[in-house]
């Protein structure tokens, strides 16, 4: 039995190493602008809120809307419906390029939720400890805030990565290619069972690598 999925993977493999390439470059694109965009994005949900050191009602709701509207269409709907904003930022709606837009706005919408979360749930006693030891508001956000969170951010970024890999897998309709595309395309369709089950072990691989880092990383930052 293990030689027919050997046979299978020797006959596939240049076809499973591009698929392998589009899912990581796609990954990576979504992931960076994921990290900087989401947290910046959770910052200004988590000062403006009605709680907020900076309450402002107006861009909160904006921001939050703009969110909910992304976070709330179904992927594969919104994929569809991007592509005209896709064409107009690249030039084309199709291809593992245009691929990258749906996937970092969705991955963007989702970390700046769980940034948001993240800061909420740090202990309120250190805004007083941080005004009791003389530190500005930028101190408080830069040495206290985000070092109580770091811990929580690192986990959050993690598990939208999981999402995002899970989510790179139906880009095919826009020609964004990928492993997912390929098992389904080649391997369901085909029904080529084999080098379906080769390409979601290669993906439960990504996802074990992805969640072990983060805890790893997690663990060194969590002061708690």
């Amino acid at each position: 039995m293990i030689d027919k999925y050997i046979e299978t993977y020797k006959m596939f493999k240049p076809e499973i190493l591009k698929s392998l390439y589009e899912t990581i470059d796609m990954m990576l694109t979504a992931m960076i602008l994921t990290l900087f965009v989401g947290v910046l994005l959770g910052f200004v949900l988590f000062i403006t809120r009605s709680d907020g050191i900076y309450k402002n009602k107006a861009i909160y709701f904006a921001t939050s809307g703009v969110l909910n509207i992304i976070r709330s269409i179904p992927f594969i709907l919104f994929i569809i419906v991007i592509i005209p904003f896709n064409r107009m930022i690249l030039g084309t709606g199709f291809g593992v390029d245009a691929s990258k837009i749906p996937l970092s706005l969705i991955g963007i919408a989702t970390f700046a939720r769980f940034t948001e979360q993240d800061m909420l749930d740090v202990n309120k006693s250190i805004y007083e400890t941080s005004y009791a030891l003389g530190a500005n508001t930028k101190q408080y956000f830069t040495h206290f805030l985000l070092k109580e969170a770091q811990s929580g951010l690192v986990l959050s970024f993690t598990s939208t990565s999981i999402s995002l890999l899970a989510y790179s897998t139906v880009m095919g309709i826009i020609g964004g290619g990928g492993l997912g595309y390929l098992a389904i395309s080649e391997g369901y369709y085909n029904f080529n069972y084999s080098l379906m089950w080769i390409i979601i072990f290669v993906m439960i691989l990504i996802v074990h690598i992805m969640q072990t880092t983060g805890n790893l990383i997690a663990k060194k930052y969590d002061k708690r």
